[in-house]
């Protein structure tokens, strides 16, 4: 039996290797670009824990590998997406998805921060609209994504978002063999979450429904084109910040953050972003939003009042979470604060603790 996972997969998949090169190790996990004589895929495979998270890692890796095979199977994903895996002893466990070519949400977005040009309004329709169908299609079988957050969001060279990284999803199932949810990036954590997570014990499972998801792509969306964060914090740990999201009263105005003015958008997120699950919209009514919208070309004169704000220095990149940045990776910064690039996008360095499936340039 070969020795790497990244040779056991070519093998499993009848394939000659390539090349492979590391595009993330941490965490207890480590994730490879494989390129074989038929394709090209991402590999992740568990390591051994100083911190006695193996099996956790490895547990991750079984339901991922799971869910992929399920959203599958009901035609909930791309067919071809999920590539293999292997879930049992001997060695590691590994899985391995088709590479997806793009750029990471906020790098994506930077011309949209910008500039109020047609294509910044194409991109920003098409990625809107793509991502909530996407979320359509995992919520019509009953899962909710968990993990929307722009770091487990690719953009494809034809500006279409797609989603990335299963691990923590929630679906219809009983979850005794699971990791507990216990959400995920905690600036797109919906009110509801942060409540029950508040509310219960570290060992406790809190099911994301899909409102929680619709939470997380207007947040997604909220923090990417403004360059802010949605929630201005009272408190600074994590506890803090859940307890401000759960009482729904500290979401930034939109129109004070906003780059450029973009109503159909700005009326989507807003109500994205609602603190009662049951007013906001589907994500098969988003995905359909732009359709309906009168005016997506623009820009529109009465789109630029005198007093619209000059582009700001963007303070908030999306690329870790609390824990993250005081214990793992922190970006290099340069002067006007934005993320320094370390060799490969915020995709491949995966911002949650969870799955590094992804694709990355």
């Amino acid at each position: 039996m070969p020795d790497s996972p990244v040779e056991q997969f070519a093998a499993t998949m009848g394939e000659t290797l390539v090349s492979s090169a590391v595009v993330s190790d941490r965490r207890g996990s480590v994730a490879w670009k494989v390129v074989t004589s038929a394709g090209t895929y991402v590999v992740k495979a568990n390591t051994e824990s100083e911190g006695g998270h193996g099996r956790d890692k490895e547990r991750e890796i079984e339901r991922e590998a799971s869910v992929l095979q399920r959203l599958s199977a009901l035609g909930a994903i791309d067919r071809r997406y999920f590539a293999a895996a292997k879930v049992s002893p001997p060695g590691a466990r590994w899985i391995a998805a088709r590479w997806i070519d793009g750029t990471g949400m906020w790098p994506a977005l930077a011309q949209a921060r910008d500039d109020d040009t047609p294509a910044a309004r194409k991109l920003l329709a098409s990625v809107t609209c793509s991502l909530a169908g996407a979320l359509a299609r995992l919520h019509a079988v009953r899962f909710a994504h968990a993990d929307v957050q722009p770091t487990n969001i690719r953009i494809t060279p034809d500006g279409e978002g797609r989603l990335l990284d299963y691990a923590l999803a929630c679906g219809p199932e009983e979850h005794g063999g699971r990791l507990p949810y216990r959400g995920a990036l905690t600036h797109i954590t919906a009110p509801e979450v942060a409540a029950e997570l508040l509310a219960t014990r570290d060992h406790v499972h809190v099911q994301a429904l899909p409102p929680a998801d619709v939470w997380a792509l207007g947040a997604s969306l909220f923090w990417c084109w403004t360059g802010e964060r949605p929630v201005a914090y009272l408190e600074g740990d994590r506890a803090g910040m859940l307890r401000d999201i759960a009482a729904g009263n500290r979401l930034r105005d939109l129109a004070a953050v906003r780059p450029w003015r973009f109503p159909v958008l700005e009326n989507l997120i807003v109500s994205c972003l609602a603190d009662d699950p049951s007013a906001r919209p589907t994500t098969a009514e988003l995905a359909g939003a732009f359709s309906q919208s009168q005016r997506v070309e623009g820009p529109h004169p009465e789109d630029h009042p005198r007093n619209t704000p000059t582009p700001r220095v963007l303070s908030h990149p999306p690329y870790a979470t609390l824990s993250d940045a005081a214990s793992t990776y922190a970006p290099s910064k340069s002067a006007n604060n934005a993320p320094i690039s370390t060799g490969g996008n915020v995709q491949d360095r995966v911002a949650s603790d969870s799955s590094e499936l992804s694709g990355s340039p």
